[in-house]
């Protein structure tokens, strides 16, 4: 668990054994490469341009046929995922590069005539229904096209155009006469009858919008009915082979998209590797390549490079901090689901504390107690484990995470004896923590003496989680060798805030009466110790660290280090005290938040059960559909709550989340796998 220590290493290489450097650096995996610029070798830019005009007309087959790149996390729970990975096997980057291309060009050029073929039959059916619905409008209207020229007074002109440009064309023509009829997909037929003398203006409108007089084709018979025919032959065989084209591009869609999606994948790996290892260093015939090697790899880094280049190495992380230094998780198994949560807020940097084993204790608790219930919680559970067999890459994380979460909503649920918000009667011994909702007959309501026990111990449990935050802030301070901020501000901070809480119980000890606290011989809740013994000793630790808060930096730092003056550093003491105090009260109320949840919960169930008590196994269909919508709008709830307790009560104590994460050269993959032989 926790972060692990990592090594900076330079690696020094001659200019032409770049590419075997790539070969072995990737065959390692363990190197997380340290960015500093973009700009490119010349030559290797000029394979970038390559790659980007490869990955560009992968680009364009992957939008032309539709292929998923990333699945859907629905359709992953309704098919599955699964996915054969393309295997590469080359000697060196050049080889890879080579093969790439190689296997693109024949791939995008038989996809790409069996996409203009398509496009080209389309436009072909299209321009041949046009044509046939004009036909079929002068054989069903029995319209002459002759007799328009025979016209001795008027001129006449039969046309197709888009039905787009009619209205500006009766708009033009406005002395004239213009019929239209619509044809097929936006195109009509358009009769003009015009005077004699207007006939040169009515051919000047129509060549504006590229509107000729409509003719037979020449190479059609100028027979109408014979045209007609040989249209409709025509049709028809188009038509067939444009369903024989989408299907020989449907087929190259199954048969070539897994192929596809693996050589693009290929472009971009290449690309990125490229784009850091080949940056300009201000040597000629040398590549410095810097980057980061986890702590417990180092002697096998060696092993493999020491004898090959010149390789120069200096700690980094835990011991001796680099500010560029990558952070390396380490944790497993079930762990390691809540990293995803930790990642909201950001990763640790190298030399902070990793939260996330705190989180994964806590988080799960407050889940577990804000969505009690046995049922549900199995429900949700088995639905992680469901998800975890579906799903793929960080998925399975996210699965893990909800069934471990649906796991503790089970077990606080059988502690508190409830299952879809009925009362359990278990066949054996149970322990009898809490009982939130008691029966009187046919009535069912809240417990007000155990709400509020229940309340007291989220507070309890808000107390220590509020006091973890603190103390890790603490020994992050203790880790960065700031003695000063550790011990004259972390620690009197922990110390202010457990003897407040230990001056609030006195308090209620003593009967809410201040005048009782030296004198009462009453129990302090809890602790059992008389309130004239503990309230003394709370007092005088909260004014002693109120005391070090106010004073203990001015002292040191003004007086001691000269380093400032002391009023504004003894004034900036007292304004922490004042924000703590603030805090203090905030934060501790925030996890009241735990017990409302579960009241919420609670009590949405017992309204949607009174439908069991009214109807009986009628009520089935309505149980079933309410506690699906339940689940739904309360795990959420539940969820947004638990995550916000920690991100403003606990990581701001300690946590700043600014880290880069560590990066193997060697990235995961969903479609490749380059294997370099040697």
């Amino acid at each position: 668990m926790g972060l692990a220590e990592v090594c900076k290493v330079t690696l020094i290489v001659p200019e032409y054994r770049v590419s075997e450097a790539i070969r072995d650096l990737y065959r390692f995996e363990w190197f997380h490469i340290e960015e500093h610029g973009v700009e490119l070798d010349e030559r290797v830019s000029k394979i970038h341009d390559t790659l980007r005009k490869l990955r560009s007309e992968l680009d364009y087959l992957v939008s032309t046929f539709n292929i998923t790149v990333e699945v859907g996390v629905i359709q992953q729970l309704l098919k599955g995922y699964q996915v054969r990975k393309e295997k590469i096997e080359v000697s060196h980057i050049e080889e890879l590069i080579e093969k790439i291309e190689a296997e693109v060009r024949p791939l995008i050029s038989t996809a790409k005539k069996s996409i203009e073929r398509a496009k080209k039959l389309r436009e072909d059916i299209r321009n041949v229904e046009v044509l046939l619905s004009s036909l079929r409008l002068l054989k069903d209207y029995k319209i002459d096209l002759t007799v328009l020229e025979k016209f001795k007074r008027f001129y006449g002109v039969f046309s197709i155009t888009e039905q787009k440009n009619i209205a500006e064309i009766k708009r033009s023509l406005p002395t004239c006469m213009v019929l239209d009829i619509p044809l097929e997909k936006g195109v009509s037929a358009l009769l003009i009858i015009s005077l004699k003398e207007d006939g040169e203006k009515v051919e000047r409108v129509l060549r504006g919008f590229g509107v000729k007089a409509f003719s037979i084709p020449p190479e059609l018979p100028q027979n109408l009915q014979e045209a007609y025919k040989i249209l409709e032959e025509r049709y028809r065989n188009l038509l067939e082979e444009l369903k024989e084209s989408e299907e020989k591009l449907a087929e190259i869609r199954v048969n070539s998209g897994p192929k596809i999606l693996a050589l693009r994948e290929a472009v971009q790996i290449v690309e990125e590797l490229l784009s850091k290892l080949n940056v300009k260093t201000g040597f000629r015939r040398f590549k410095v390549i810097n980057g980061y090697v986890p702590k417990d790899f180092v002697e096998k880094f060696k092993e493999e490079f020491d004898k090959k280049y010149c390789v120069l190495f200096s700690e980094a992380g835990h011991h001796k901090h680099d500010e560029n230094a990558p952070t390396l998780l380490k944790n497993k198994g079930l762990m390691k689901s809540f990293e995803n949560i930790v990642a909201i807020q950001g990763y640790p940097r190298s030399d902070e504390i990793d939260p996330t084993p705190y989180v994964a204790i806590f988080f799960s608790i407050f889940y577990g107690l804000m969505y009690a219930d046995l049922g549900q919680g199995l429900i949700l559970a088995l639905f992680g484990f469901f998800m975890y067999k579906r799903v793929y890459g960080n998925l399975k994380e996210w699965a893990k995470l909800l069934t471990i979460l649906g796991i503790s909503a089970a077990i606080a649920g059988f502690i508190i004896g409830e299952a879809f918000g009925f009362k359990i009667h278990f066949p054996f011994p149970k322990p009898e923590v809490l009982h939130l909702v008691e029966e009187h007959g046919a009535e069912r309501q809240f417990n007000m003496s155990e709400v509020l026990k229940l309340m007291n111990f989220t507070l309890f449990l808000g107390i220590i989680h509020i006091v973890t935050g603190y103390t890790l802030a603490f020994r992050k301070a203790l880790k960065h060798g700031d003695y000063v901020e550790a011990f004259l501000s972390k620690l009197p901070t922990i110390i202010m805030y457990i003897s407040g809480v230990l001056f609030v119980l006195c308090f209620f000890g003593a009967g809410k009466d201040m005048g009782k606290l030296m004198s009462s011989e009453n129990p302090v809740p809890y602790l059992g110790v008389p309130v004239k013994v503990l309230s003394p000793t709370a007092i005088g630790m909260i004014l002693a660290s109120i005391l070090v808060l106010v004073l203990g930096r001015a002292i040191v730092e003004s007086l001691l280090w000269k380093k400032g003056g002391f009023i504004g550093l003894a004034g900036n003491g007292l304004l922490e005290v004042l924000d703590n105090i603030i805090h203090f009260m905030s934060n501790s109320l925030s996890y009241v938040r735990l017990t409302i949840l579960l009241l919420v919960h609670s009590a949405l169930l017992l309204l949607l059960n009174t439908t069991w008590q009214a109807l009986g196994f009628m009520s089935l269909p309505i149980l079933i559909i309410g506690n699906i919508g339940i689940m739904a709008l309360e795990g959420l709830m539940v969820f947004i709550q638990a995550l916000r307790l920690h991100l403003y009560e606990f990581f701001t104590k300690f946590y700043e989340g600014t880290g880069t994460l560590f990066k193997k050269i060697k990235p995961s993959s969903n479609y490749i796998d380059i294997v370099f032989r040697e």
